[in-house]
């Protein structure tokens, strides 16, 4: 009998630790909503954009605004931990291309790389607007 208490004791204990940990991991989620600056580097030179994105939970959408068009609107996309991946689709004069956008995000800053759907690709920063 004894034996079965502390058995029991050891498994809520155990279940306790996990609970909390689950918590703890759930708030610390990364949280990108809002407006972010975006400064793309790539073959052409160097291209400012404006970044909004609407997270809930792991789902990422938003839009992308530049000089050269927009609000392109996109949806699918990811946060996990740090890492946050999305597909934004451009009208480049009649002609659509899928960008896929892939970071880390720390703090109030970004960094990544953009593939311009066999058209090229380059880097990315991002930081946080007021």
């Amino acid at each position: 009998m004894k034996e079965m208490l502390t058995m029991r004791n050891r498994l809520t204990l155990t279940l306790g630790i996990v609970a909390t940990v689950c918590m703890v991991a759930v708030a610390l989620q990364t949280d990108v909503t809002g407006k972010w600056m975006m400064t793309f580097e790539t073959d052409q030179g160097s291209q400012s954009a404006t970044m909004t994105f609407l997270q809930d939970g792991e789902s990422l959408s938003g839009s992308l605004d530049s000089d050269q068009g927009g609000p392109f609107e996109f949806e699918g996309g990811t946060v996990s931990g740090d890492k946050l991946e999305w597909v934004v689709e451009i009208d480049a004069g009649g002609q659509f291309i899928e960008i896929a956008m892939e970071g880390t995000v720390d703090g109030d800053e970004m960094t990544g790389s953009a593939d311009f759907g066999g058209y090229g690709g380059g880097d990315w920063t991002a930081k946080r607007m007021p």
